[in-house]
């Protein structure tokens, strides 16, 4: 009786027994739940983002437009309330194989303090006034200017945690990224704000 009740559900593909103590596996009428194949390509597409990125930053993916010269290396752009005297502390930028703007705003408001231009395979040191900083990381191949940034092809991500510069201190940043570096950064999906 247990045997033709097992052939029947082998025939109806229903569940197949197995000897084994205790163990019952699926047969073939097993399917798949409609969402593992949206959790598996939403799981491709996170993968893909850091590739994305990096080929934003290089400069692989297509960006036709005209482009104009990069600012030179340590150029900056300061806020109009921004006193120079207070420049008192420095900042460090070292970049890797693409052109970076580093800016540094107000954390509670988001107010632009100043932003650092950097060319690529460059390190430069500019004075900076101390404080806390949040961080943004502007990155790209072709320059569009200061209100497109890179165009088509901007990277733009946020250092997760703000940044505190102590009076007469040097702080910096190294955009050589490594699987296990210790620059934690956020995606933005959005556009940076434009500098002028």
């Amino acid at each position: 009786m247990r045997e033709r009740h097992r052939e029947r559900s082998a025939r109806a593909g229903r569940t197949v027994w197995n000897d084994a103590r205790s163990r019952v596996e699926l047969g073939s009428s097993f399917r798949a739940h409609p969402a593992q194949k949206w959790i598996f390509g939403l799981g491709a597409v996170l993968a893909l983002i850091p590739f994305v990125m990096d080929a934003k930053r290089s400069g692989w993916l297509p960006d036709l437009e005209q482009s104009i010269p990069f600012p030179k290396s340590g150029s900056v752009t300061i806020s109009a309330d921004l006193d120079p005297k207070t420049a008192i502390s420095k900042f460090r930028v070292t970049t890797k194989k693409a052109n970076a703007v580093v800016q540094l705003l107000d954390p509670s408001s988001g107010r632009h303090i100043i932003s650092i231009y950097v060319e690529r395979n460059d390190s430069v040191t500019v004075p900076v006034p101390s404080g806390t900083f949040r961080v943004n990381i502007i990155e790209g191949n072709k320059w569009h200017g200061p209100k497109r940034f890179f165009g088509s092809s901007t990277a733009y991500e946020t250092v997760a945690q703000n940044m505190t510069v102590e009076p007469g201190w040097t702080r910096g940043i190294d955009l050589h990224r490594t699987v296990n570096g210790n620059l934690k950064t956020k995606l933005n999906i959005t556009d940076p704000e434009p500098l002028l």
